[in-house]
């Protein structure tokens, strides 16, 4: 196990439903859903539909 938050971020995906998986040996890229983004995107994403905890800021 990693405490890379990706990865927390990719299991709550996951769980919704979402086809979530890394993208090359170093996780700085991911596939969801057919669309490649980065580990922030990632992120961002899951912050966004309220999966994890996320930045005020983020737009």
């Amino acid at each position: 196990m990693t405490n890379n938050p990706c990865h927390g971020a990719a299991e709550a995906l996951r769980a919704m439903g979402r086809y979530v998986e890394p993208f090359g040996d170093d996780l700085s890229l991911w596939l969801v859903d057919s669309e490649e983004m980065s580990g922030a995107e990632l992120m961002k994403l899951a912050a966004l539909l309220g999966l994890i905890p996320g930045s005020a800021t983020i737009q």
